[in-house]
């Protein structure tokens, strides 16, 4: 049964690190990391301008502080998809091997802002609404980013490029040698979003809203969805795989729920989706892939062998804020039947155990604010959702000890006869 467990969960790890390794994955996976710098100063800026309490909020209001944390975000998190765009096009021409990215990043920031639909003004000129430019559009900003720099990276490696003396300068030479490319590429964004514009979609953007956002973010934002992929990222641990190559799939959509939810905030509407990167992070990320910290606290205060003890003296304070590696590596998880039962399981249970408690309202639905992933428990769950979820956390440790607590007494007595040679 383990020889099977093992094979079937070596052969899913190698489709998965395949498929991360595809071109257009990695490149929106360093895409969105390119951009959560951006992501973050945003939502530093509406945490701090949200604090629901009265003196501190008319300080800000007389002072004129909250308009400039408004400002703050409306251009960082309000300009994501505009980030997004350029950063996704950027790293796709630098995987293929091209040195002209940042040309291919402008490009699509052109192409991007070809695709949105222009609003008409009373004296008769046009603009572009700042709101296309935020998480509503964030799916426009990746396909763009792909599909232009493919079609900029294939122009450029058919040879279709002004070729210069070598005698002229690198810069110069780089921005003769994307000018064909780049002007080709607008073009046909131009022609394809003109098409467009003559349907019911009215723009490119508005299209891929439609037809792959909303069913994407449909599929993405619910709890069934979170739970299979929590499920296989989680198990293909145990073939030595680090999950990310699994979440990093539905990451983009759980980030992009969390950054509506902090639009619809700052719009004065209320948060409505449940699902989201953060609602992962804290039921079922709190210390690492699968809640390890209630392992490290029993190898630390309950382990009889030497062994479970060092690793649990050097596994807890890492695993207060999320890094578990020490726990994972030292246990180890990897090809341990009986450590990864609890390992999957305990993060599936809090999903649905969460879900549910927020469903019917005893646990609020959690900010959309994106804080450092390194964010130490309970004081995750206090600045996104505030006393109750950051009870929810205390209780969530506690869970975490009770159910890895028998799968730890056998590993520990197991080590300790080994030690003692009882």
């Amino acid at each position: 049964m383990k020889e099977k467990f093992s094979l079937w969960l070596d052969k899913f790890a190698g489709i998965a690190q395949k498929f991360s390794s595809f071109t257009a994955i990695k490149a929106i996976t360093n895409g969105f990391m390119i951009a959560m710098p951006f992501i973050m100063v945003g939502s530093i800026c509406t945490l701090i301008n949200s604090i629901p309490y009265d003196p501190y909020t008319k300080f800000l209001t007389d002072t004129g502080l909250n308009n400039l944390l408004n400002t703050a975000n409306q251009f960082t998190m309000g300009i994501v998809a505009l980030i997004v765009a350029f950063s996704v096009a950027y790293n796709f021409t630098i995987e293929k091997g091209q040195s002209n990215g940042v040309a291919a990043g402008f490009v699509s920031v052109c192409c991007f802002l070809i695709s949105n639909p222009m609003v008409a003004l009373e004296n008769g000129s046009l603009t572009i609404n700042i709101s296309t430019l935020g998480s509503s559009n964030m799916f426009t900003g990746i396909i763009v980013g792909l599909l232009s720099s493919l079609i900029f990276t294939y122009l450029v490696d058919r040879g279709f490029t002004i070729k210069m003396p070598e005698s002229v300068p690198p810069e110069t030479m780089k921005a003769f040698l994307s000018l064909i490319p780049a002007f080709a590429v607008i073009i046909i964004f131009s022609i394809i979003n003109y098409g467009f514009g003559m349907t019911s979609f009215g723009s490119v953007s508005n299209m891929i809203t439609q037809l792959i956002q909303t069913p994407l973010m449909g599929f993405g934002g619910t709890v069934w969805t979170l739970m299979l992929f929590y499920l296989l990222s989680n198990a293909v641990w145990f073939a030595g795989i680090h999950g990310i190559v699994v979440m990093s799939v539905l990451e983009p959509i759980l980030i992009t729920l969390d950054m509506q939810n902090v639009a619809a905030v700052e719009a004065g509407s209320a948060a409505v989706s449940i699902i989201g990167n953060n609602f992962k992070n804290v039921y079922a990320g709190m210390s690492g892939a699968g809640i390890t910290i209630g392992l490290a606290i029993l190898m630390m205060f309950f382990a009889r062998s030497k062994r479970y003890k060092t690793v649990g003296k050097i596994s807890l304070v890492p695993g207060l804020f999320c890094i578990n590696e020490p726990v994972i590596f030292g246990t180890p998880i990897m090809f341990n039947v009986v450590m990864i039962i609890p390992f999957i399981c305990l993060p599936i249970l809090s999903i649905a155990l969460a879900y549910g408690l927020t469903s019917i309202g005893v646990l609020p639905i959690l900010s959309g604010v994106q804080l450092p992933w390194s964010t130490p428990c309970i004081l995750l769950g206090f600045l996104l959702g505030g006393w109750r979820v950051a009870l929810y956390q205390i209780f969530l440790i506690g869970l975490s000890v009770l159910i890895y607590y028998p799968f730890f007494k056998k590993i520990d007595n197991q080590a300790y006869i080994e030690e003692t040679n009882v």
